[in-house]
């Protein structure tokens, strides 16, 4: 073996071996995957990448890699070792997929002691990955075949689970990957130079990657994956949308947030986006409540509202500051925090944007000071009308609901009241009941079609929901209780004063109103558990309570007893430190360069597929067929390459294109040659030439 084979298997041997630790390895850290000896599998992808990159020098040397792979893999199978460790990996990576998307897991893992262990798929993973890197370096073939064959696996772990590949894994990848992009196209033209272009770059690159590693330590970007989930998941479910207007070309969007109907039967797995909607800054920090539309028609299976009602919306109480609300896009509405200052004309359930604002300021108040003795007073008292500009209007209207809905409503609000006597007391029982009857979980299945009342079946068969299946228990159960109740969605989220918090699709929500006749004004029941951000981060939907009138520069923690109605403004709120509203996502300069990789990897692969399925498709039809066809083929060429170096081709070549075209002659294989000999002169000199020309030689012309 020559020394420059000698070098280029050993380039091959520690590339190979970098992407196998970087695949292989990095697949075993972000899953947590069970090895018996991590440090032997290291050693099993060290071998096989010094073996394959040794066999891959000799000319014969594939044969014998493919060779003893299979037979060793066959072994392995025929063991019965393999196989099983293949179910245990399966099943541990399915329970990952199960915890994140619900899908359930492969087969119930009922196997051997001696498969808890998933040693042998793994090493041969990495050996698989070792061989493909091992075959490009040592042949001078394109590197992206093995970018593409070790960053693939990976896709499984960034987009599932909660965790990153190790941060040595992910330098050994970043590193291996960036020197096959550096090296593979000078290596398959001199493999002299491509090794020396290698050792050269290595210490740039290591100290480059060292440096960007220690700039973004691994916990600025840990735990990520769950937001790359979410937005790739979204990213799907508004295709068509922005599919449409994309070639609609609409010039002006105008499109209101809140939906005219909830379709609760459709009701599945709920994804939200993670752009922003809207900036909120308050003057008094806290949980902040941004009403959009509320619905008062139920028929078991959705939400309407009315559009003839007109109300006011407002409360008397102690000034809370002004809240400036910014959104990304004009909005058929505006949205209200709890309570603006002198009442908002509320017409079918929302406040109208006939301006398209985009920018607007409230000026709110908390409750009254004596807001308990006014609770407790107004179920005594006469209530107040509901509806300021509409005389006449039945208040049956937030009391409606389906005779089988209430049946079965009354039936489960039988023990419920023992203690409670106000309308605040009986709204706080009820909140309290539907929070413990589900978990929370974003993941929950769609109603069945044999159901007719949504409600009905969350309370007594669906075991999880979410803020849309707990408000509107809430309310159903607030009606049939005798409390006038209405399903409210719009956004929640966590202010500090005087500072801008950022609300995206994650804070969207939905929440329970009940008419407080004491107060004259509606009250916020939140029935959704506290106990949410299990798996989404901070999604907006926390049991939280009205602003009160005592400023306070963090977020209102989420009471563990029930909150049917906002706390005395007196009393200061239990607070707990809680960050400013979530900005938008930022997956880390890491992910995103290997975002960027993956997409460099791909255009490369497309880019070199093409330029190689036209040089095979031009050489088969100077190849085949006729002499005289072979000539006007290779005439072509000769046409296109004289063109590419400026001059006008050989007329001796043109005499004898002319020649086969138009005359019975047949040329000899002499002839033919003559062809060959310029062709082959002729992309000599194109490769001596700048080399922003010779790329577009090789990649738009393909002329080799």
């Amino acid at each position: 073996m020559k020394a420059d084979k000698w070098v280029t298997a050993g380039i091959a041997a520690v590339l190979a071996f970098l992407l196998a630790f970087g695949t292989a390895g990095g697949i075993v850290t972000a899953f947590a995957l069970p090895l018996k000896s991590y440090p032997a599998v290291v050693w099993a992808w060290a071998f096989s990448s010094l073996f394959c990159a040794a066999a891959f020098s000799w000319k014969r040397g594939g044969i014998l890699v493919l060779g003893l792979l299979a037979l060793l893999a066959g072994y392995l199978w025929h063991r019965g070792d393999l196989p099983e460790q293949v179910l245990r990996l399966l099943y541990h990576i399915t329970y990952i997929y199960d915890k994140g998307y619900g899908w359930g897991v492969f087969l119930p893992m009922e196997l051997p002691w001696w498969t808890d262990f998933v040693d042998l798929p793994m090493a041969l993973l990495g050996a698989a990955v070792s061989m493909v890197t091992a075959w490009t370096v040592c042949r001078g073939i394109n590197g992206d075949y093995a970018i593409i064959c070790a960053l693939l696996p990976l896709l499984s772990c960034l987009v599932v689970t909660d965790t990153v590949p190790g941060t040595g894994n992910l330098f050994a990848l970043f590193f291996a990957v960036v020197m096959l992009l550096l090296t593979s196209r000078v290596r398959s033209e001199n493999v002299l130079q491509g090794n020396r272009l290698t050792l050269l770059a290595a210490i740039p690159t290591a100290l480059a990657l060292g440096g960007l590693f220690l700039a973004v330590p691994q916990e600025g970007y840990v735990n990520q994956s769950a937001a790359i989930r979410d937005d790739i998941l979204a990213w799907f479910l508004d295709f068509p949308e922005t599919l449409e207007s994309t070639v609609q070309e609409v010039t002006l969007s105008v499109s209101g947030s809140e939906a005219e109907n909830v379709d609760l039967a459709a009701m599945g797995r709920r994804v939200e986006s993670t752009a922003p909607v809207m900036s909120v800054t308050a003057e008094v920090g806290g949980t902040l409540y941004l009403r959009g539309q509320d619905y008062d028609g139920y028929d078991g299976t959705s939400w309407t509202a009315s559009g003839h009602r007109d109300e006011n919306f407002s409360c008397s109480g102690s000034s809370l500051g002004n809240v400036t609300i910014e959104t990304q896009s004009q909005l058929e509405q505006l949205y209200l925090p709890y309570y603006p200052t002198g009442g908002q004309s509320l017409v079918g359930g929302r406040l109208e944007n006939p301006q398209l604002y985009t920018q607007y300021t409230f000026s709110r108040t908390g409750l009254p000071d004596n807001w308990q003795a006014l609770t407790a007073a107004g179920d005594s008292a006469e209530a107040p009308p509901l509806f300021a500009d509409t005389a006449g209007m039945e208040q049956q209207t937030y009391l409606a609901l389906p005779e089988k809905t209430r049946s079965g409503a009354e039936a489960l609000l039988a023990p419920l009241f023992q203690d409670a006597g106000t309308t605040t007391e009986k709204a706080a029982a009820i909140a309290n009941f539907v929070r413990n009857s589900a978990l929370y979980d974003r993941n929950t299945t769609s109603m069945p079609s044999g159901e007719e009342d949504f409600a009905l079946w969350f309370l007594e068969a669906s075991e999880t929901g979410y803020c849309v299946h707990f408000a509107t228990a809430a309310v159903v159960l607030l009606r049939a209780a005798g409390i006038e109740a209405r399903y409210v969605s719009g956004y929640m989220v966590r202010t500090l004063s005087g500072q801008t918090a950022v609300v995206t699709g994650e804070n969207a929500h939905a929440w329970a109103e009940y008419y407080e006749p004491g107060l004259n004004t509606w009250l916020v029941l939140e029935a959704t558990p506290a106990d949410l951000n299990v798996q989404a981060g901070n999604t907006g939907e926390v049991q939280a309570t009205l602003p009160s009138a005592e400023p306070t520069d963090e977020a209102t923690s989420a009471s563990t007893q029930p909150q049917a109605a906002p706390q005395n403004p007196t009393e200061p709120s239990a607070s707990a430190p809680s960050p400013q509203a979530p900005a938008p996502r930022d997956f880390g300069p890491v992910l995103r360069l290997l975002k960027f990789l993956l997409l460099l990897a791909a255009a490369a692969a497309v880019i070199e597929g093409q330029r190689r399925c036209r040089i095979r498709l031009r050489r088969r039809s100077q190849r085949r067929g006729p002499p005289n066809a072979q000539a006007l083929a290779r005439w072509r060429e000769t046409e296109l390459l004289a063109k590419l170096l400026k001059e006008s081709p050989p007329q001796k070549l043109e005499i004898l294109a002319q020649k086969a075209k138009f005359s019975q002659h047949t040329l000899s294989a002499e002839e033919l040659a003559l062809f060959e000999g310029y062709l082959r002169t002729a992309k000599k000199r194109l490769r001596q030439m700048p080399w922003y020309l010779r790329l577009a030689h090789r990649y738009v012309f393909a002329v080799y």
